[in-house]
Order: structure tokens, then sequence, then C-alpha cells
């Protein structure tokens, strides 16, 4: 696997938003769509992240790295599109 490219902070406040308010989410990655209700935010051991989110197909953890953008689906949700941009920063940072 490819090592873990840290995301924009203004980026991960919405996503920790998301999760919060449980917004229903069209996210966008680069195999495909997937339409599912933010739960959490985890950290592993080698610093990478996941988004945890819930659907019909049950739960699955995405790497915040994967994901190109988020649309959240629910009504009167706080901001709306955010495109995800890794930040350039080496694994010292």
């Amino acid at each position: 696997m490819t090592p873990y490219r840290i995301i924009d902070c203004h980026v991960h406040d919405h996503l920790e938003l998301a999760c919060i308010k449980g917004y229903q989410l069209l996210i966008e990655t680069s195999t495909g769509e997937i339409r599912a209700t933010a739960i959490t935010l985890t950290t592993k051991a080698d610093k990478s992240e996941y988004l945890t989110v819930k659907n019909g197909a049950g739960e699955q953890a995405i790497r915040l790295d994967h994901i190109l953008a988020i649309t959240p689906l629910t009504q009167g949700a706080a901001f709306s599109r955010v495109v995800i941009a890794p930040t350039e920063k080496s694994e010292e940072d």
C-alpha cells in the first residue's frame, strides 16, 4: 500500500462535523462513489486516518487520502461539496 498522505486540516474539520452530525454523504474515491452515513474518524498506529461509514452493505473504513471529495446529502448541512487534496508533508511532520 502507498504511504499515507496527510489531508488538509480544514477538510479534516468537515469530516469531523459530518461524523458528529451523522451526515449522509456522497463519497467520491478513485474507484467509484459511496453513499453512506459518516460514523467516526480513526487513526491507526502508522498515523493513517480513516473515515468509518455505514450503509446498507454495513460499515466500512475508507482511508482519507483515498477520498477525492465528499458531498453531504443531508438537508441543511453546514457545508457543501469538499474536494480533498492531500498535503505534501514529509513523514517527519
